[in-house]
């Protein structure tokens, strides 16, 4: 759930130094989930605003490595830890860490759960059933996958770096991770009962990785974009009106098929390169009416202040939710649901701007400091005084 700087290139639907069509990816998913916890999960996908989110960051986390490694050279694991560290922490020990301990006061809590929570590794917790953490905070499950993915493609990224073609490197690394799995999943639901295989696979960093791969798989195609190794139809086949329409039809095709099967395996697979193929449409700016309407839409403003808020919104809403719980007992469902997923959104956009915006200032300023420290100074000229 990074920003995306934008490229001194002609590609990219951007503002403001912003991917607008990401931050709108970001406020889609995000409102899905929301909307989907609010009461109509048996309606709304809410999942799938999860699988979306994870090929936003494998696209952003790369396409950021890939930038940085081509204006300077260089990686600095450091600075790529310090960079998730201010995102993340700020907001998780706001919405979630502190009023765990104040929770605790009055309700027992599993510490041990709740350290899995603080050390991204909750998915492989929950995956056996409910916690005893903060009643709503163990939607982190998902941040969890992330985060193991960060560690693992820090490293990944450090081998990449002494190779020469790095970008076919990781077009097999991401590859292989598609497949392998998707083959996974279907190893799962072939040999476990349909309840289990639905808990392993749903919040299994192996089972859900995939997700993140297509992601990767988006910013490689980007960065062959930027360097002109891409011919001209393909490139036109990117930006065409059709990339949109069969993403589309993936997605839906990913809600509309029922079978249990399909739902546990190639689901997943549908909505992440749905997801990856806007991404790329999105970066790949073309004329005509219907490329006009997508930018007016993605660029609206409250579709992007949902987009930049997505992190803190995916943190409150349902902790929020919980706590609204008691007061909203008895109500009508239109009045609870509108009540629970507005103050979810609102809390959310109030924490990114009061908190991760100035937050986000001060990592732009330490992150120039840093490099600014690691650029050698010219050798000083001597001067003579007549």
């Amino acid at each position: 759930m990074t920003s995306a700087p934008s490229t001194a290139s002609s590609l990219g639907v951007s503002r403001h130094g912003r991917y607008e069509h990401i931050d709108a990816l970001r406020a889609v998913a995000v409102m899905l989930v929301v909307v989907a916890h609010a009461g109509l999960g048996g309606v709304v996908p809410g999942g799938s605003g999860v699988t979306i989110f994870f090929a936003i960051s494998g696209f952003i986390i790369t396409h950021i490595l890939l930038v940085e490694r081509e204006r300077t050279g260089r990686f600095s694991l450091t600075d790529f830890y310090l960079r998730r560290l201010l995102k993340l922490a700020p907001p998780f020990l706001l919405i979630i860490a502190i009023p765990t301990v104040v929770y605790a006061v009055w309700r027992p809590i599993d510490w041990g759960a709740f350290g899995a929570q603080v050390f991204f590794a909750f998915n492989w917790v929950y995956m056996q059933g409910p916690a005893l953490v903060l009643p709503g905070s163990a939607v982190v499950w998902s941040l969890a996958i992330e985060e193991q993915f960060y560690i693992a493609f820090a490293l990944i990224w450090l081998c990449a770096g002494l190779l020469r073609r790095r970008l076919v490197f990781l077009t097999a690394v991401a590859l292989t991770t598609v497949v392998g799995a998707l083959v996974l999943r279907l190893v799962i639901v072939a040999g476990s009962t349909p309840e289990l295989a639905h808990r392993r696979i749903y919040y299994g960093t192996d089972t859900r990785v995939d997700g993140i791969a297509c992601g990767i798989l988006a910013a490689v195609v980007f960065a062959l974009l930027r360097q002109q190794q891409v011919g001209p139809r393909l490139r036109a086949a990117i930006g065409s009106t059709w990339v949109p329409v069969v993403a589309a039809v993936l997605y839906l095709a990913s809600l509309t098929i029922r079978d249990p099967w399909f739902r546990e395996t190639f689901r997943y697979t549908f909505q992440a390169v749905a997801t990856a193929a806007v991404i790329l449409y999105g970066l790949e700016r073309q004329d005509g009416r219907f490329r006009q309407a997508f930018g007016a839409i993605v660029g609206a403003r409250p579709v992007q202040i949902i987009g930049l808020a997505s992190y803190s919104i995916y943190l409150v809403h349902l902790v929020a939710g919980h706590a609204l719980r008691p007061l909203t007992q008895g109500w009508p469902f239109p009045a609870r649901f509108l009540l629970t997923a507005t103050v979810g959104v609102a809390l959310g956009i109030a924490v990114w701007h009061f908190l991760e915006r100035p937050v986000e200032a001060y990592k732009a300023a330490l992150m120039a400091r840093r490099r600014a420290a690691r650029t050698p100074e010219p050798a000083a000229e001597s001067v003579h005084v007549a």
